[in-house]
């Protein structure tokens, strides 16, 4: 079967990508996935548009595993794209695949861990003993062991002291009691000049009751309380705790963000904020474009509707943001400038725009773009994505000059590609800008792309892997 759709064109415009799915879907999780099919089909009576793509870089890193033949591409034409479900649509099914533990050790949950200089990559899990391992970078202490004087770990280590924990975010562990526990470098609210600190081990965050849900992005940090209530501090410079004329900047402490903002299931923090509520809303506010909504501001306080129906996850870093909405995939962001003296629209990526996928996806992740100067050479690596599938496929495309794209090649991905070689459905996928990894429906994660930080966590040479290689749990 081939589904395909265009990039919904918002009114600032939009890039475009395409894609085909040529190989069988798992049948014991296709009858999940026939709503959402039969309402993408449905989409497909448009009209045809014409496919962007872009060229290929070199990773910072080393030596590269034999590659193995690419999995599914396509060259078919997108199609267009409508909104994503409104009250006469169909509704997807787009709750993440369950996770159960067939051979301890597991995982229940996957999250990356930050790096100030936007090449260190690391990431961390959930395991089923309710500790948090990470692996990879220890540039800023993210594995959280100030006796660790090894550096970057290719293997998961436990970080010491976390017990009874019930969710992780980067570097930050929300345990059974509501609290907070946070290590590396973020906004932990432990310094009153400035909102970041270091912190070789966890510290607990000082907020003013039990919390939910946790979520940092580099300058701010969240938490939605059990009274329902949401709570941000850190530095004020996008407008993201506070509105008052002389806050802007400033470096505060945990402050409820106004009413229109509580109640919410879900948030995910970076330049903007974003919250989704149980009716599938989503409201965000901070640094426009980040905020995905037309706004005459370039940082709009007040939480207001994106455009967006049955939002059910979101994804971001730095300034770039991917939502789930009824089993659709939708990104925006900052414009793609290649230099400080090219002249761009600032807003021309400002709306969401529809992911190509060949199924209805139920979880999506993003990368922010980063920018090479090298030998008096400026390269921009855009933004990437990977995302998973209803019945457990997990899709990837862009920069792939590390393998991270998991095709099994170093050749950037136009259009999406299925990864393969996974040995099981995967519940969920993360990704930096030169690796990826997913979390099986098994407990069991798979790492794919550089090493050069031992971030893929089997314990091998630093270089390039280019199949998913499973990481050696503690």
């Amino acid at each position: 079967m081939r589904i395909t759709r265009r990039l919904r064109e918002a009114e600032l415009g939009s890039d475009e990508v395409s894609f085909d799915k040529d190989h069988a879907p798992r049948r014991r999780l296709l009858a999940r996935a026939v709503t959402g099919l039969a309402l993408v089909a449905s989409l497909a009576a448009l009209a045809a548009a014409t496919a962007s793509c872009s060229s290929n870089g070199d990773e910072p890193g080393g030596g590269e595993e034999t590659p193995t033949p690419p999995n599914t591409t396509s060259d078919a034409a997108p199609e267009a794209a409508a909104d994503a479900g409104g009250p006469d649509a169909s509704i997807v099914d787009a709750a993440p695949l369950p996770i159960t533990c067939e051979a301890p050790p597991c995982a229940t949950q996957l999250t990356t861990v930050y790096a100030n200089d936007g090449e260190s990559e690391g990431y961390c899990a959930l395991l089923t003993d309710g500790t948090v391992a990470c692996w990879g970078t220890n540039k800023s202490g993210q594995l959280g062991d100030p006796d660790n004087a090894d550096g970057d770990s290719p293997v998961p280590v436990r970080v010491p002291g976390l017990t009874g924990i019930t969710s992780i975010a980067h570097t930050c562990a929300l345990n059974d009691a509501g609290e907070v526990w946070c290590w590396g470098s973020g906004p932990y609210a432990q310094s009153d000049t400035s909102a970041i600190t270091t912190e070789l081990a966890p510290v607990k965050l000082a907020l003013p009751g039990p919390a939910k849900k946790v979520d940092f992005g580099f300058h701010v940090g969240c938490a939605l309380l059990r009274d329902e209530s949401l709570v941000c501090w850190g530095n004020n410079v996008s407008l993201q705790i506070s509105g008052a004329a002389d806050s802007f900047g400033a470096v505060l402490p945990p402050t409820t963000v106004i009413e229109m903002a509580a109640g919410a299931k879900e948030i995910a923090v970076s330049s903007a904020t974003f919250a989704i509520f149980d009716d599938g809303r989503l409201v965000s506010w901070g640094e426009s474009p980040t905020v995905g909504r037309q706004t005459s501001l370039s940082r709009d306080s007040w939480p207001t509707a994106v455009r967006l129906d049955h939002v059910t996850m979101i994804d971001t870093a730095g300034r770039e943001a991917c939502a789930v909405a009824n089993g659709m995939g939708w990104c925006w962001g900052a414009a793609d400038q290649k230099s400080s003296f090219q002249t761009v629209d600032p807003l021309s990526r400002a709306m969401p725009s529809a992911l190509d996928t060949p199924e209805p996806i139920t979880r999506v992740a993003t990368t922010g773009s980063v920018s090479r100067y090298d030998h008096g050479i400026y390269t921009l690596e855009k933004r990437r994505w990977c995302a998973t599938s209803v019945t457990g496929e997990v899709y990837c495309w862009g920069f792939n000059n590390a393998g991270q794209v998991g095709d099994g090649t170093k050749e950037y991905a136009s259009r999406t590609v299925r990864v393969g070689g996974l040995p099981a459905p995967a519940a969920e996928v993360k990704v930096l800008p030169y690796s990826s990894c997913s979390l099986l429906t098994t407990g069991k994660v798979y790492c794919w792309g550089s090493n050069r930080n031992g971030q893929i966590g089997a314990g091998r040479p630093k270089g390039s892997i280019l199949t998913p290689t499973e990481v050696i749990l503690p």
